[in-house]
């Protein structure tokens, strides 16, 4: 059920942004590495805590990664979310958010992960599941990616700022799980986790839950959320 509610969010847009991909590397000779980043879910199959005794199985949305030399971000933190953020955050739909970027980034690497490895179609990544994707970037260029949690009404994972590929002139291989940070982009009404009938898996359609009309925040109400390394692992290796 999980599946067949949130797949219909999940458009597959990778041929919107092959093109901004052309220019990442124009100019100069810094040193140059391809990367591998790869999104597993860990979480237990019995499934996580909720209201009233009950349990959920942990999903994450597909979802979308930038990698550039320019100062970027998704979201500011105390600021209304964008159009893009919205969709992405309640619906785990790049599509708005990747349209966005495209006139406000230059020039940069861009892509979706929306197919777990040995699926044959876009879906949501359940326990045991992973994302994986790479891409070649420069000294100087930075990876943020964006994903959500999927039993939620409009939260999401994000660094807190971009990270750095290179240190000391050196590609950084690195397990980088610690950076991900749960953020409400409060544009929706939060329900329990797992159990809300206006979250992605159980609501008739996107959209459609009851508006907050908040701005970005880490997560403050009074549910209970897993820590970020108890149901994923996001690993970084370059090679």
């Amino acid at each position: 059920m999980i599946k067949q509610r949130m797949i219909a969010a999940f458009a597959v847009v990778a041929a919107l942004v092959l093109g901004a991909q052309d220019a990442a590397h124009a100019g100069g000779k810094k040193k140059e590495a391809r990367f591998t980043v790869r999104i597993e879910n860990i979480s237990s199959g019995t499934g996580l805590p909720t209201v009233g005794d009950a349990t959920y199985p942990f999903a994450l949305s597909p979802g979308m990664y930038v990698v550039t030399n320019k100062k970027m971000s998704f979201f500011k933190v105390g600021k209304k979310a964008s159009s893009g953020l919205e969709a992405q955050a309640e619906d785990g739909n790049p599509e708005t958010l990747s349209k966005s970027l495209l006139t406000k980034v230059g020039s940069l690497y861009m892509g979706v992960f929306n197919t777990p490895e040995g699926a044959e179609a876009p879906g949501p990544l359940l326990p045991g599941g992973s994302y994986e994707f790479s891409f070649t970037a420069s000294e100087g260029m930075k990876l943020n990616l964006i994903a959500m949690f999927g039993q939620s009404n409009d939260l999401f994972y994000s660094p807190a700022s971009a990270i750095e590929l290179f240190k000391g002139g050196e590609p950084v291989s690195a397990d980088i799980t610690d950076l991900l940070m749960l953020w409400d982009a409060g544009t929706e009404v939060n329900q329990a986790p797992g159990v809300g009938d206006q979250q992605a898996p159980r609501q008739a359609g996107p959209n459609i839950g009851m508006a907050e009309n908040g701005k970005v925040s880490t997560v403050m109400d009074s549910f209970v959320y897993p820590k970020t390394r108890e149901v994923l692992k996001v690993t970084i290796s370059a090679g």
